[in-house]
């Protein structure tokens, strides 16, 4: 796992501790935000995604976490 990725899930985890205990309102619509970007992602790139071979619903999750990190490893 490359840095971009490590640094990706340091983010979802601060957030979703945020979402959790903190209730930053601001870090709460970021969070918001960037997972509405990464579901857009997995509507454009559905092609890519479902001609993987990974599963498509494993696919989606690495979307719905990595965005276009996951999306550049995949196979063209």
């Amino acid at each position: 796992m490359n840095t971009a990725k490590n640094i990706t899930i340091v983010l979802w985890v601060v957030l979703g501790l945020n979402f959790l205990f903190f209730g930053n309102v601001f870090l709460n619509y970021f969070a918001l935000a960037l997972l509405a970007i990464h579901a857009v992602e997995c509507i454009v790139f559905y092609k890519k995604i479902s001609a993987s071979e990974d599963n498509l619903i494993y696919g989606f999750v690495q979307t719905l976490i990595f965005g276009v990190l996951y999306i550049k490893d995949l196979n063209k």
